[in-house]
């Protein structure tokens, strides 16, 4: 998967939209495939300070093959 390079606040805001858009809470996996990205470190470090600034909100999902993951919904709105 080839990855375009763009500005942080603009992988943020895709980030957010992605969450935003959806119809159910999204998965790291997801998130990255939304993005044309792979699920990368900074990929992660960017989605877990939008849960530290309140966001996202991160939940502990348990999926049908048992195994616990994490999902993120929107919590408020961007300034």
């Amino acid at each position: 998967m080839l990855q375009e390079h763009r500005p942080r606040h603009e992988t943020r805001r895709l980030i957010f939209e992605a969450v935003r858009d959806s119809d159910e809470p999204l998965t790291r996996t997801q998130i990255a495939r939304a993005l044309n990205r792979r699920k990368s470190p900074h990929l992660i470090d960017m989605i877990d300070e939008m849960v530290t600034e309140n966001i996202l909100t991160r939940t502990v999902k348990v999926f049908h093959n048992g195994v616990q993951g994490y999902v993120y919904s929107v919590n408020i709105a961007p300034e």
